[in-house]
């Protein structure tokens, strides 16, 4: 009887393995402890995206700040909100490009210096002050047009008054981008490279004083209310102060060519970047002219690509591979090797 009862007894399961052991079973299988053993499908992961996570929380709060807005602005357009809108088409794949270039490469501009630069508050304010100015016109202007032009009273004062004071805030950030720029311009610049600094900061201004004649002594458009037409036409005269602040940002950058204490590979894409704008600029002036000799083709839709968004995206793109550093490496610096005057 005794030896009935201890045939009978239960073994002992050690409480470690217990999720092993069934009944008198005694399986030699682990338990899955995987999603894929249990049958669980993992989530879809985005390729890249721990990655980019990463390199979001490491950008300085002032870029995490502007990338923010970046995606702020394509969230309003793509909805359509205060009068937006993202000009975006499967059909047309241009429209890939320009529905965020050159538009939000201007307001990650902010980001671009100081990611590059995480001093750039304290140790080149002028360019920062600038590119503060220009990234907040190109977030702010057309959703603010978009807010006061509700008035079916008077649908041209305000959206116009607000246009022009968005190109006077541009205007400064132009020239203090300039300042920023000449701080750190060689004291004396190679020959070569102060000759084409007057070329394309002398082709920009020309033919803004050109466009400035043609609004001023042009013909019109009557808007049926002499104050309408008077302030559109003063709204058009004011992109030549915009278009003048520029031209000289454009010199003062391509003076910088060769700087040494600045990365090479900076200061080319400036300069290429500033010559196809001033080639874009003439070829806008003249086109009137030219177009209706050798017509309407492809080269024209080309050409006003390269010397338009593309090259201003490209020389917006400089400032991050270090056009206002002068540390003179392709790597972000951190403290500055020479003085800067502010």
């Amino acid at each position: 009887m005794s030896g009935a009862v201890g045939t009978n007894r239960r073994r002992t399961v050690d409480p470690r393995g217990a999720l092993l052991h069934r009944g008198d079973v005694t399986e030699i299988k682990p338990a899955p402890t995987t999603a894929e053993g249990l049958g669980v499908v993992d989530p879809m992961r985005v390729p890249g995206a721990a990655a980019a996570r990463r390199a979001f929380l490491g950008l300085p709060t002032i870029a995490r700040v502007f990338v923010a807005l970046v995606g702020l602005d394509i969230l309003i357009r793509a909805v359509g909100l205060f009068g937006t809108e993202l000009f975006l088409s499967l059909d047309n794949p241009l429209s890939w490009f320009s529905a965020f270039f050159p538009h939000d490469a201007l307001i990650l501009l902010p980001a671009l210096v100081v990611a590059r630069r995480p001093d750039a508050v304290d140790s080149i304010p002028m360019v920062v002050r600038g590119a503060f100015a220009v990234a907040l016109v190109e977030l702010l202007a057309t959703p603010a047009r978009g807010i006061v032009s509700g008035n079916a009273l008077e649908p041209i004062v305000a959206p116009t008054i607000v246009s022009i004071v968005a190109i006077l805030f541009v205007a400064g950030g132009w020239y203090w981008l300039a300042l920023g720029l000449r701080a750190l311009n060689p004291a004396r610049p190679a020959e070569s490279s102060a000759g084409l600094a007057n070329l394309v900061g002398g082709a920009l201004a020309l033919t803004a004083l050109i466009n400035l004649a043609g609004t001023l002594f042009g013909p019109v458009a009557d808007l049926g209310d002499p104050i309408w037409t008077a302030l559109l036409q003063l709204n058009s005269a004011m992109f030549v102060v915009q278009s003048l602040a520029f031209a000289y940002l454009a010199r003062i950058a391509v003076l910088g060519t060769g700087d040494p204490g600045r990365p090479t590979a900076a200061t080319n894409l400036a300069t290429g970047s500033l010559v196809l704008l001033a080639i874009g600029a003439i070829v806008l002036a003249i086109g009137p002219l030219l177009i209706p000799v050798t017509g309407q083709n492809a080269i024209w839709v080309v050409l006003g690509w390269l010397t338009g968004p593309v090259a201003l995206t490209a020389f917006v793109a400089s400032f991050g591979l270090g056009l206002a550093d002068p540390s003179g490496t392709i790597e972000p610096a951190v403290q500055t090797e020479r003085p800067v005057l502010a």
